[in-house]
């Protein structure tokens, strides 16, 4: 947008038109639920995590928080960090580092939509941690091309984790409960997303860019750490059940 005209306001009528073209489409999608009068309640926001599903869910969700919050470190400090710590302070480069995360983790998303949930849940978190891990290394190192790559892939643990983690409550939700479940995950999601965000901007004041960014990251490893031995664990627990009735 820096090299368009009025770029403060074109970004804005892009997004506009796009949202437009999207509510248009959507409208002419065909329905797979049934209807049922009610369409003004159906309004009502409904969020909910059934007791029922609570054992499976509940492992699922650091991955969810960790890559929200890896994405809220890019969109927040990412041109940021390329700029002050890294000395590339065109705002393109500003937007290609996010695009490195964001793009990355959509062509994963299209790759990788075939496989089962259950299947990427431990390989996105394994993925999302070395990333970060790789990109945070870059910056103490002043390499580019090592943060680049770190980014890359992240963004492709990013994609994965947002097929794992969406595909499992799709998987375990009733039709009955989806709505209020998938309500429930994106709370989750953008909370995730936004609350980080807004204490790394408080941190950076505090604390300064490079500490608050290296706390950041750090503390997204860690939460991807959980998800990774939440799930190990999870595994081996659906192992026993398997082999215990033959026993």
């Amino acid at each position: 947008m820096a090299f368009g005209p009025a770029p403060t306001r074109l970004v804005y009528a892009l997004l506009l038109g796009a949202m437009v073209l999207a509510a248009a489409l959507t409208a002419v999608l065909p329905e797979t639920s049934p209807r049922r009068p009610g369409a003004v309640a159906s309004l009502r926001p409904r969020a909910a995590l059934p007791a029922h599903l609570r054992a499976d869910i509940v492992p699922v969700v650091p991955a969810m928080v960790a890559g929200w919050a890896l994405a809220g470190l890019f969109l927040s400090l990412g041109p940021s960090v390329a700029a002050q710590l890294l000395g590339l302070h065109s705002r393109l480069v500003g937007g290609v580092v996010v695009t490195l995360l964001a793009g990355t983790g959509a062509l994963a998303v299209a790759v990788l939509r075939s496989r089962s949930a259950s299947a990427l849940l431990a390989p996105s978190s394994a993925l999302l941690g070395i990333g970060v891990l790789a990109a945070l290394a870059g910056i103490v190192a002043d390499l580019v091309w090592l943060c680049a790559a770190g980014t890359v892939v992240a963004g492709v643990g990013l994609g994965a984790s947002v097929l794992a983690t969406f595909g499992t409550f799709a998987r375990l939700a009733r039709p009955h409960e989806r709505s209020a479940l998938f309500a429930s995950a994106n709370i989750i999601c953008y909370l995730g997303n936004s609350v980080p965000a807004v204490l790394g901007g408080i941190a950076v004041t505090a604390l300064g860019l490079r500490t608050a960014t290296e706390i950041y990251a750090l503390t997204i490893v860690v939460i991807v750490s959980v998800a990774f031995l939440l799930r190990l664990n999870q595994l081996r627990t659906q192992r026993r059940a398997v082999v215990t009735p033959g026993e």
